[in-house]
């Protein structure tokens, strides 16, 4: 069973993400939303876009994650939209 990592456009309510599928829901300082789902083949993964994308959900990004590396909401998603650090790179 795969992990994935699932960023969309705005905050939404534990409810909702259940209803979608999803088995975590993290909400990200910046209004999105990451969304972690197990998905057992790539059917269940397109079934969720499609759940996503029929809800009017804005996608950002979807990655999977290695099933030895945590799920960490602070990570970096690729995607056209980072988060900036206060690091001064």
């Amino acid at each position: 069973m795969d992990r994935y990592e699932i960023r969309v456009a705005g905050h939404l309510d534990q409810r909702r993400a259940r209803s979608l599928g999803c088995d975590e829901l993290r909400l990200l300082p910046d209004g999105d939303s990451l969304l972690v789902f197990c998905a057992v083949d790539q059917a269940a993964l397109y079934g969720l876009l499609t759940r996503l994308r029929d809800a009017g959900l804005g996608l950002i990004a979807a990655q999977r994650v290695p099933p030895t590396q945590p799920v960490d909401a602070r990570a970096p998603i690729p995607g056209p939209r980072r988060e900036h650090s206060d690091a001064g790179d």
